[in-house]
Parts: C-alpha cells; sequence; structure tokens
C-alpha cells in the first residue's frame, strides 16, 4: 500500500510572514534612508532650491516694475491676496523654513514663503513667494518644489535602495524568525537519553520544518507510550507473581517442618527454586523501574505532605512528630516511598508506626519505626528462605517496595537504612542531601 507524500513546499502563513517581513523592511529601510538623506542630500536641496527661487524672484521683481501683473506671459503663475493664497493660517513645513532663512543668509531676501496647499498647482506642490512690488494687493508668485536636472538623480535611487533593501532585511528577519531559531529549538529539544518519557520538541517554524517536527513528536510519543506499556505490564506481573511466591513459601516452610528423610532434601530444593523465582522477581523490578518517569522537583512543606499521605490510615495506626521544613524534592517519589514504608511496616510489624523528619545541614532525615518483631540484619541482603517466615515474608516485600525506597534516596544522594528500634520493631532511614537537580535539598 502506497503512502501519500506530505508537501513539504511553503503554506500560505509562510508566503504571508515572508511578505510582511519584506514590507517591514521597506518601511525601515525607507526610514533609515530618509535621516541619511535629511543628513547628507537636503542641504544640497535647500541650495537648489534658494538658488532657482531668488533668481525667479530677482526677475519678476524686475519685470513688474515697468509690467502689470495681468499682463505677465502664460506659464508664470501669479496671485494677488493681502493674506497670501493659502490664507493666513497656513503653517510653513521644516523645509520652508529652512529655504526661508537660506535666501535670506545667501542670497539677501528676505520674503514670505507659503506652502502650496491642496488643491495643488504642481503635483510634485510648491511655494508661494511674497514679491516685493508696489501693486496693492500685493503679488504672490509661484515655483514648483520639482529641482534640477542635477539632483533629480536621488528619487529613482531612494526607490530602488528602498525596494532593494527592504526585500533584502525581510528575507533575513524571515530566515532568522522562521527558519534558524525553530530549527535551534528543535536541534536543542531533541533528547540525549533513550530513557523514556523522552520530551517532545516544540512545533513551529515554516511548513517542512513544522511537519518534520509533528513527525518526530508523534516518533517520541509511541517510543513514549509503548515504554508506559511495557511498565504497566511488568508492574502487573510483579503483582500477580508476589502474591503465589509469598503463600508458596510458607507452604514449603510448613511442609519442610512437618517431613522428614528424603521428601525433606526434595522440599528443600523447592526452597531453592522458590529463591530464583524471588530473583528473577527483583529482575523483573529494576526493568519496570529503570524507564520511570522522569523525576520532578518540587518545592513542598514535608509536614503538609506527610499528613496528606497518613490521612488514608486509621489515625491511631500512626503518628507524626517533624517540624515545619521546606523542600525541593520530588513529592510523587516521596509520597510513593512514604506509603510503601508505612505499608511495610504495618503488614509485617505492628502499629503504632512513628514517623519523623529532621534537618542536619543540609541534610534531610526521615525516620519510620513500627512494633514488630525487627530484621535479623541491619542491611538489605537477601535473606534465604530458611529462616522464620515473618522475616522471609518482610524481605519478599522489601524486595518490591523497598528498592523504590532505596532509588529514591539514590536520586537525592542519599541512602535508605534499615535498622532495629528502640521499640524493637524495624527502623527505615531515609537520608536525601540533594533535590533531582544536584542542587541543596532547603530552600
Amino acid at each position: 500500500m502506497g503512502t501519500k507524500q506530505a508537501s513539504i513546499h511553503l503554506n500560505g502563513r509562510d508566503w504571508w510572514d515572508l511578505f510582511s517581513f519584506c514590507t517591514l523592511g521597506c518601511g525601515i529601510s525607507f526610514t533609515l534612508l530618509v535621516l541619511l538623506m535629511r543628513t547628507s542630500l537636503e542641504p544640497q536641496i535647500i541650495a537648489e532650491s534658494s538658488l532657482r527661487i531668488s533668481i525667479s524672484v530677482k526677475l519678476m521683481e524686475e519685470v513688474l516694475k515697468t509690467t502689470p501683473p495681468d499682463r505677465i506671459p502664460t506659464g508664470v503663475i501669479l496671485k494677488r491676496s493681502n493674506l497670501g493664497p493659502e490664507g493666513a493660517s497656513s503653517y510653513q513645513s521644516r523645509f520652508g523654513r529652512l529655504l526661508t532663512a537660506d535666501l535670506k543668509y545667501t542670497y539677501g531676501l528676505e520674503r514670505h514663503i507659503q506652502p502650496d496647499r491642496p488643491p495643488l498647482e504642481d503635483p510634485w506642490g510648491g511655494f508661494w513667494i511674497k514679491l516685493a512690488t508696489k501693486y496693492d494687493p500685493p503679488v504672490w508668485l509661484y515655483r514648483p518644489a520639482r529641482l534640477g536636472g542635477s539632483s533629480v538623480w536621488y528619487l529613482p535611487l531612494l526607490r530602488s535602495l528602498t525596494t532593494a533593501g527592504g526585500i533584502l532585511f525581510g528575507i533575513i528577519l524571515f530566515l532568522k524568525s522562521r527558519v534558524e531559531i525553530p530549527f535551534m529549538d528543535v536541534l536543542n529539544g531533541l533528547p540525549e537519553t533513550v530513557i523514556p518519557p523522552l520530551p517532545l520538541i516544540p512545533e513551529k517554524g515554516i511548513a517542512p520544518l513544522h511537519l518534520m517536527s509533528v513527525r518526530i513528536n508523534r516518533l517520541l510519543e509511541g517510543i513514549n507510550s509503548s515504554a508506559d506499556s511495557r511498565r504497566i505490564l511488568l508492574r502487573g506481573m510483579i503483582h500477580d507473581i508476589s502474591g503465589p511466591l509469598t503463600r508458596m513459601g510458607l507452604q514449603i516452610e510448613s511442609l519442610e517442618m512437618q517431613i522428614e528423610g528424603k521428601p525433606r532434601q526434595a522440599i528443600k530444593a523447592l526452597s531453592s527454586d522458590l529463591e530464583q523465582l524471588r530473583k528473577i522477581t527483583e529482575q523483573l523490578t529494576f526493568l519496570a523501574e529503570k524507564d520511570q518517569t522522569t523525576l520532578k522537583s518540587e518545592q513542598v512543606a514535608l509536614d503538609d505532605l506527610c499528613l496528606r499521605v497518613i490521612a488514608s490510615y486509621t489515625a491511631t495506626s500512626i503518628t507524626v512528630n517533624m517540624p515545619r521544613l521546606l523542600v525541593q524534592i520530588d513529592s510523587t517519589g516521596m509520597e510513593r516511598s512514604l506509603r510503601n514504608l508505612i505499608d511495610n511496616a504495618l503488614d509485617h510489624g505492628r502499629p503504632p508506626v512513628r514517623i519523623q523528619a529532621w534537618r542536619e545541614n543540609n541534610t534531610l532525615s526521615i525516620q519510620v519505626d513500627d512494633h514488630g518483631l525487627g530484621l535479623s540484619s541491619p542491611t538489605i541482603p537477601n535473606i534465604p528462605y530458611q529462616t522464620h517466615a515473618r522475616d522471609r515474608a518482610r524481605n519478599l516485600h522489601r524486595g518490591l517496595g523497598l528498592k523504590i525506597v532505596e532509588k529514591f534516596c539514590h536520586d537525592h544522594a542519599g541512602q535508605l537504612k534499615l535498622d532495629k528500634s528502640d521499640t524493637g520493631g524495624l527502623r527505615a532511614t531515609m537520608t536525601l542531601k540533594k533535590n533531582v537537580f544536584g542542587l541543596p535539598i532547603f530552600l
């Protein structure tokens, strides 16, 4: 069955982004070029404009000395008005003020100038200059703002530079924001480990890059889902196996005490095989926990966390004695570890279970005591099935539960220690030195 090939071309949004960036680039380029013109070209434009206006004004004033305004040849625009063709409120632009000042100081012409207002006499705009004549109302001469052939070169050049610079700048912005940055985010987001759960990478950028990110994330999600399914399956198998193993151990010990002679040797052989099955179960436990979810460090109040844990037990079976401690730990792992220790104490010891915690420098210690018979060994070695049934059952529970607690302590640069409590039962002590990120555990 064939597969449909996905398009790897730019989509409509990519083209729109490219157009937007190019438009923005043209605006920025035009602004920069206008600023450049004001600093380098504007003085030249003002100088040429004032020269042309001064020549026209002097020539027209000489002509008007002998010729009335209504007899001036066609092509010269004149108007007569006391307030000017644009009225008394006509606003003079910055360019007009600079032009007036240049006429005064360069050519000695102090004339009132008004900018041309719509409807314009010329598409390029222009200026009305009040002439010094004998006529009343005064005569105003119109001069367009067009420059001579020596200066008009900058107009097409400005448009060309604005367009070329804007497109180039827009393409650079587009490649930076929609290609380079998203691509670096994808590279930085790719997991450096093969242990699930694998973090997903950002899904952004141009269409081909976005499609690649989506496909990578689907692959990562499939790996994570497969790991979760395997972990659930293994835990279920461990749970189903642990019950029969415990019952078989108790039955074998009972038969061993009742049977003598050669049949007893067979019972011992069965006991040895059962011990091997227990070790296999522990291996399954390690396999189920090996790709456990990445630890999450968060700020918690230890006393509140313990109160939440013991809320599901009877009030008289557990006592808590600890100060108010704010710590940075994996709260889910802490709750799970406490429940395992409490369940172990209640299942294989006697209540009440006492929980204590204290701080020594940068080390957090959490202690759980019960009132059972304790253990014959203060460490966590394999205890043979030839020992007492209570010790053997507790050993099996340790293989499935206390290993999780031991792993939690190891993740926080600490350890789990088992020894005999003051009450004669089992004492489990967790010491935690650092949070999951390797920083001090106390805030």
